[in-house]
């Protein structure tokens, strides 16, 4: 499960990278795309034992940083479906 989700990791950090040059007129793709990524790196933060204080700050700000993205998403969504 661990390899899994790192190469998930870096299969979704390389989609945005692609994403955000391929979809420049549709930025909702990439505030997905890097929501998933926070949301991804979360998961992984929470599997590690013992967590430590980096990363408890590392799932607080990558938990931040997904809520933020989510809402950026929808917010360019709208804009483009008007």
């Amino acid at each position: 499960m661990g390899s899994l989700l790192l190469i998930l990791i870096i299969a979704v950090a390389i989609f945005v990278g692609i994403a955000s040059k391929k979809f420049y007129n549709k930025p909702y793709i990439v505030n997905f795309g890097i929501a998933v990524m926070m949301a991804l790196l979360v998961i992984q933060t929470f599997m590690m034992t013992p967590i430590s204080t980096l990363g408890y700050a590392a799932i607080v700000i990558c938990s931040i940083a997904f809520v933020f993205q989510l809402v950026m998403g929808f917010k360019n969504l709208k804009t483009v479906a008007q």
